[in-house]
Order: C-alpha cells, then sequence, then structure tokens
C-alpha cells in the first residue's frame, strides 16, 4: 500500500496513522495471538505505537476478537511508507477481511499515555471547515473501576446519539483498565455542541473530575487528510475530505 498522495502533496508536518483491521473467523485466533505479542508495536520508524483491541459492538468491555487496531506516530512520511510497503504489514493485510486507515496530522494534545505526549504537533493547520478525528485515552484507578463502568452506557449512548459524528470506536490495551475512544467528525462544530450543549455529557465530564476515576489521561485532536481502504464496506470519509485528499 502507497502512502496517498494527499499525504504527500499536504502540509508537512507529524504524521499519525490509525488502522483497523477485521478477520473473517478462520484468522481470529491468529489476530489475537498477534495482539498478546503486540508485533506491531516494535515498528521501527515511530514516535510510538500502540496495537489495540477493539470492543464488541464498538464499545462494550467484552473484546471483539476479530477487530483490532493500530496507531502509530511516526518520525516521518517515509518510514510510515516503508511499514505500510513492508512484508509485515502485508502479511495483516492478506489475513484481513478489510482494513481501513486514516492518515492524519495531529493539531491538539494535552495529557499523556503511559508517561509520554506522544504526539508531535503540526502547527499552522487549521481545525476549521475540516473533518476532525478526536482521540482520547484513559487509565482507570482499580478502586474505581465499578463506579466508572456503571456510567459508560450513558456516555456511549450520549456519543452515538451526536449529530456529526461519522464513526466512534473503544479501542484499547486492556479492556478493563485502559480504555480509548477513536471517533471522526464531521466539521469542529459538532465536536464545539457535543462538548458544551450536551447535558449528558457535561455530566459525566463533571463526574470523572469529582470522583477521580482516572489515573491517566489523553486528548488529542487530528486533521484527517487522506483514507485508504473500507470498514464495513465503507470509507466514512468519503465526501468530507478537502479537494485533493482521497481514498486510495
Amino acid at each position: 500500500m502507497n502512502v496517498p498522495a494527499a499525504v504527500s502533496s499536504s502540509t508537512s508536518g507529524p504524521i499519525t496513522t490509525f488502522t483497523i483491521f477485521r478477520f473473517p473467523g478462520r484468522y481470529a485466533w491468529w489476530a489475537f495471538a498477534q495482539m498478546g505479542r503486540q508485533v506491531l508495536s516494535r515498528t521501527e520508524g515511530t514516535h510510538f505505537c500502540r496495537m489495540l483491541g477493539c470492543g464488541r459492538h464498538g464499545f462494550d468491555k467484552v473484546p471483539d476478537f476479530r477487530q483490532y487496531a493500530f496507531l502509530a506516530s511516526w518520525e516521518s512520511t517515509s518510514a510510515a511508507a516503508a511499514f505500510f510497503a513492508s512484508e509485515r504489514f502485508g502479511t495483516y493485510a492478506a489475513r484481513s477481511r478489510e482494513h481501513y486507515t486514516v492518515w492524519m496530522r495531529p493539531v491538539q494534545a494535552h495529557g499523556t499515555w503511559n508517561g509520554l505526549q506522544p504526539f508531535p504537533l503540526t502547527e499552522n493547520l487549521s481545525q476549521e471547515s475540516t473533518p476532525l478525528v478526536v482521540l482520547t485515552r484513559a487509565t482507570i484507578h482499580l478502586p474505581k473501576l465499578l463506579d466508572f463502568w456503571r456510567h459508560v452506557p450513558r456516555a456511549q449512548a450520549a456519543l452515538r446519539r451526536s449529530s456529526g459524528v461519522l464513526l466512534a470506536l473503544g479501542v484499547g490495551e486492556n479492556p478493563i483498565t485502559q480504555q480509548a475512544t477513536m471517533s471522526i467528525w464531521n466539521g469542529p462544530e459538532a465536536i464545539r455542541q457535543f462538548a458544551y450543549q450536551r447535558t449528558d455529557h457535561k455530566d459525566i465530564v463533571k463526574r470523572t473530575r469529582q470522583r477521580g476515576w482516572y489515573r491517566e489521561e489523553l486528548f488529542a485532536r487530528f486533521v484527517p487528510i487522506a483514507t485508504q481502504g473500507t470498514l464495513h464496506g465503507q470509507d466514512v470519509l468519503e465526501g468530507y475530505l478537502a479537494k485533493g485528499y482521497y481514498n486510495l
């Protein structure tokens, strides 16, 4: 898989990729074993990379053993290109039923992931009039797990009901204590409405602070610049990316 022309021609800066693999049943055990060995998490040319499990039905704490994700912050576009052209990626792609990659540039980040801030930011890249990708990730205090999970269904429902969300997935290294959400939005206004106008979301944020659920948390925002492949037969950003940014 080659680097999309949109990546090569867009504003220079750090590149992050998020890839979702969906596997047929006959490769479910193979995929699970790769997750356990964290094979892709030792990828050269990255500032940071993680193999991530996915929740069943999007957010369930029960894992979906046929779907996995790979998140990588790259040292350069050429390093990303080398990986996606490599035999290692090709093995995953060949065994998957389908795979979907979003190429994006990080424009905002605060907090840490295992003590690291993994996303060098792209300067002078507008977040207006463009789709946006949002990543939130947290490690939950063990004594707070039951209280946290009691409120998860409400948070999930609030996100699913939000206008302007194109895709939302629950991912993480550990399905119980280390949770992340990757969501794709049709623009910044949709995110603002979700964050500041939905009372259910504001209530969850308030409870998070009051009850001290998180031992560590990270928020990051990205501008997507290209996509490759499909998820459930679709490119969720089709028709949203700016002229010249396209799915290959």
